[in-house]
């Protein structure tokens, strides 16, 4: 019997979790979060045809250079399918913080509240 491949569903913007979704006073450097992503290890994994992944990508802007993204589809540029199946990845994006798992596009305070970036 053959194996069934189950694609990873796309999360959108509506699901960020309300406790992040309010505003805040602060202003988050894209530049320095994405800066600090990278010094903690976090990823963000997705696929180059996810419109919920480019919306996450245009939070960070030019920024997003710095972040480690893990392109889960073959298809794509420099695909690694086989981490995102190790890291058993069902949605995108999806973060991989502080070795936790978070499903869906985040505002940057967001992602700064889950990753523990103070600065700015």
């Amino acid at each position: 019997m053959g194996a069934i491949a189950l694609a990873p569903r796309i999360v959108a913007a509506s699901a960020v979790p309300a406790t992040f979704a309010q505003s805040t006073h602060q202003t988050i450097s894209a530049q320095g979060l994405a800066a600090h992503l990278k010094k903690i290890n976090a990823k963000m994994y997705g696929a180059y045809w996810c419109p919920a992944c480019t919306k996450q990508k245009e939070l960070f802007g030019n920024a997003f250079k710095s972040v480690q993204y893990i392109e889960c589809d073959a298809r794509g540029t420099n695909p690694k399918p086989e981490l995102c199946k190790q890291a058993n990845i069902r949605a995108y994006p999806t973060w991989e913080i502080n070795g936790k798992k978070y499903e869906g596009v985040f505002p940057l305070s967001a992602l700064a509240q889950l990753s523990g970036y103070e600065g700015n």
